[in-house]
């Protein structure tokens, strides 16, 4: 079927790269060493740009790459360096925030699409045409607009509309914050952003409403600015029927485990909506595995309402997860046996989740577990290589999860 939404994942280094497509990508969001917004993620070297490239290519999945930090002069030498190698490579997109340096690629390398950051906050119907004007190809719109917003925005604008639909959130619009720097000297619009937010805060004010935050919270400090996380895999008509041309999913930095499972629910509701509109029903399953991966909690922010005191975690800045990654499927032995590197300890008698790309997920009591060299190993320890019994369609780079 033409013009179905794109489905968007971020790929923090190559293995995460390799999960996204293998889960079902359509296309996939990266950055080089520099330039991106996310300078703790494992980015990619030029030649490892070059190599994704071309793995996307032979995969039939798109590659974007995030060129979004927020400018100086000194960084824009560097930035076009960097620009000349996207265009090279063909790159799908350069994400860009900045307006000169949307200008620079607009201008100088025209065969290299941009697609405007979400940092750029385009809220409304005449700033994105006027950025669709300008040459940008594609909007990634903020998260702080609702769905009527955006189908607004749609009707009037003739631009690609892009949204997150799952991952964090900022406590600032659009990711325009600077508390890392004030307080640790990391500057977020340049990708060092630690998370500041996150942390436990004593506030006190004389205007804070009855029951904004509870009394325990009071006493014993609170996590004021730390926002849950954003979910809307309950939403998938509404966001396909409003025009939207790709939902992304957040989490550059994220594990390979929360992005084989975040990519692989969002795949199989977007098809199931596909291949029949009429009886699409949401599946209470989805839910329950993205509660198994790392979240501070979910909530549709803006989608319908205002944003409220309930769209905050105030009692913990922690992330939390039901389940560990267990293993990763490394190799098949003449389809009797896998050979998974452990990432978390698991035991002989443990049941474990094979989290099967495009297929159900497999729930198996484990018999028997070797070791490389095919001695018995009642427990296993991360790094690991040992083998287990092979299951049908389980191939190289499944994701084998336990409960916590």
């Amino acid at each position: 079927m033409k013009n179905r939404i794109e489905l968007l994942a971020p790929a923090g280094d190559f293995e995460k790269l390799r999960t996204a497509v293998l889960y079902g990508a359509d296309a996939v969001y990266l950055s080089g060493i520099e330039f991106g917004m996310r300078a703790f993620a494992g980015n990619f070297s030029d030649d490892e740009l070059r190599q994704a490239r071309e793995f996307c290519s032979e995969n039939k999945v798109k590659m974007y790459v995030t060129v979004n930090i927020i400018a100086h002069n000194g960084d824009l030498k560097g930035a076009e360096k960097h620009l000349v190698l996207l265009n090279e490579i063909k790159a799908d997109a350069a994400i860009i925030s900045d307006l000169g340096l949307a200008d620079l690629c607009l201008n100088k390398f025209p065969g290299l699409p941009v697609h405007i950051s979400t940092q750029f906050s385009a809220m409304n119907y005449r700033t994105v045409n006027f950025l669709h004007a300008l040459g940008a190809e594609r909007i990634i719109l903020p998260r702080e607009l609702s769905i009527n917003e955006i189908r607004e925005i749609k009707e009037k604008s003739k631009a690609e509309l892009e949204m997150f639909v799952h991952g964090a959130m900022c406590m600032a619009y659009s990711g325009r914050c600077m508390l890392s720097f004030h307080t640790k000297g990391r500057n977020p619009n340049r990708g060092e952003c630690n998370q500041t937010c996150r942390f436990s805060y004593d506030l006190g004010s004389a205007d804070i409403p009855d029951g904004f935050y509870v009394e325990e919270e009071a006493k014993k400090g609170t996590y004021f600015f730390n926002s849950k996380d954003l979910c809307l895999i309950e939403h998938i008509p509404e966001i396909i029927e409003s025009g939207i041309a790709s939902v992304k999913i957040e989490g550059r930095m994220k594990t390979r485990g929360y992005l084989s499972t975040a990519v692989k629910t969002y795949r199989e509701a977007i098809d199931l909506y596909y291949k029949d509109k009429k009886s699409y029903k949401t599946d209470p399953g989805w839910m329950t595995e993205l509660k198994k991966i790392s979240n501070r909690g979910y909530t549709t922010f803006r989608f319908n309402d205002p944003s409220v005191p309930a769209d905050q975690n105030f009692r913990s800045g922690k992330a939390e997860s039901t389940h560990d990654v267990a293993g990763i499927v490394k190799e098949i032995i003449k389809r009797k046996y896998m050979v998974v590197e452990v990432k978390s300890a698991f035991c002989r008698g443990d049941e474990i989740e094979i989290v099967i790309p495009g297929k159900r997920i497999l729930n198996v009591r484990l018999d028997e577990i070797k070791n490389a060299v095919g001695e018995p190993v009642e427990r296993t320890n991360p790094n690991q290589i040992v083998i287990i019994k092979h299951h049908r369609s389980v191939v190289p780079g499944t994701i084998i999860r336990i409960k916590k």
